[in-house]
């Protein structure tokens, strides 16, 4: 298997911590090659990188990150993301050529079992692998797809880079950038427009077990991102009793995440396990910098009747947002 991370330094112990958990679950694997994007990680970080793959007998490789914007040929507006994200859709041409397949995973992750299983499903004619997100039609119909088009997350995903670099992928997702300066989900919005449903292969949810399902019942999961396609009841009740890639992503019923203080994520303990027993045990966890009033609406939305908060966020996320996104778009033109 070909495992590629994209990390800067201060997102480095994050991934640390993830990459160990990989590393520890899946020792039965024969060949296992480590790739890490490098957006200038500290040489410290790269040495404790290094010697838990050496521990466990997997090659590691430093890749540098390209100038995205000047790959692009534009300026990028990230917004809250870093930069590095961007580098998912360039992997093709960063990585060597004998590299023709990868999975692609998120820093911000918790790797439960083997990805042997994804990692052997059939990607002829597919460009991308990758779970189904959670989103409603508005944010499909605002990069060009149609509601019935398929809409995967972006953060865990395996890439064909042989069929990419065949096709020439990575001149439409230039292309795109250079024509969209507002982009709602950065890299993941390029993706899914750029790659049609036909050269997508949707996998199980628990190929990427996002936050929003471990907190959120089914019926106010699809309620709150205002959903028409999406998975079954059974499939996602899996995803959260038997996840293989845990994605600890931002939600609203809960303002922190793992490696940082005031978390209650329902997978927290195990999470802090593999901190505990990663090279980064000793880094603190970051602090809650969120100001009075996100953590006084995060409290409401807990106390208040679950439905009654999803349908609120449900019409801010899905009406609102994407009508802002829209016009901000147009006045750009």
């Amino acid at each position: 298997m070909n495992i590629v991370y994209s990390s800067s330094d201060s997102y480095a112990p994050i991934a640390g911590v993830s990459l160990y958990s990989l590393l520890t679950n899946n020792t039965e694997c024969k060949e296992l090659n480590v790739f890490i994007i490098d957006n200038h990680i500290s040489d410290k970080n790269k040495e404790k990188f290094a010697k838990m793959c050496e521990d466990f007998a997997r090659p590691l490789y430093f890749v540098p990150i390209a100038d995205i914007e000047k790959l692009a040929g534009t300026s990028i507006d990230i917004g809250r993301w870093n930069i590095s994200t961007f580098g998912r859709l360039f992997e093709a041409s960063l990585l060597p050529k004998w590299v023709d397949k990868v999975i692609h995973v998120d820093c911000d992750t918790m790797i439960m079992s083997s990805l042997e299983p994804l990692w052997n499903l059939d990607m002829t004619g597919k460009i991308v692998a990758g779970a189904l997100e959670c989103i409603g039609d508005n944010y499909k119909t605002e990069i060009g797809l149609s509601a019935d088009d398929t809409y995967i997350n972006a953060g865990n995903i395996m890439l064909n880079l042989k069929k990419i670099r065949q096709d020439g992928t990575e001149d439409l997702f230039k292309k795109y950038i250079a024509e969209h300066a507002q982009l709602s989900f950065v890299d993941q919005a390029v993706l899914n427009a750029c790659v049609p449903s036909d050269k997508k292969l949707v996998v199980p949810l628990e190929y990427n077990a996002y936050s929003m399902i471990f907190y959120v019942k089914y019926e106010n999961l699809k309620r709150v991102k205002r959903v028409s396609s999406y998975y079954s009841k059974k499939e996602v009740a899996q995803a959260v009793k038997n996840p293989c890639i845990v994605h600890f992503t931002t939600c609203f019923m809960d303002g922190t995440r793992p490696w940082m203080e005031n978390n209650f994520h329902p997978m927290l303990d195990k999470y802090l396990e593999f901190r505990q027993n990663s090279p980064w045990a000793d880094e603190p966890l970051w602090k809650d910098n969120r100001n009075k009033i996100k953590k006084a609406a995060y409290k409401i939305f807990t106390v208040l009747p679950e439905r009654l908060v999803t349908s609120a966020i449900g019409f801010v996320h899905g009406v609102i947002i994407p009508l802002k996104n829209k016009r901000k778009s147009k006045a750009e033109v």
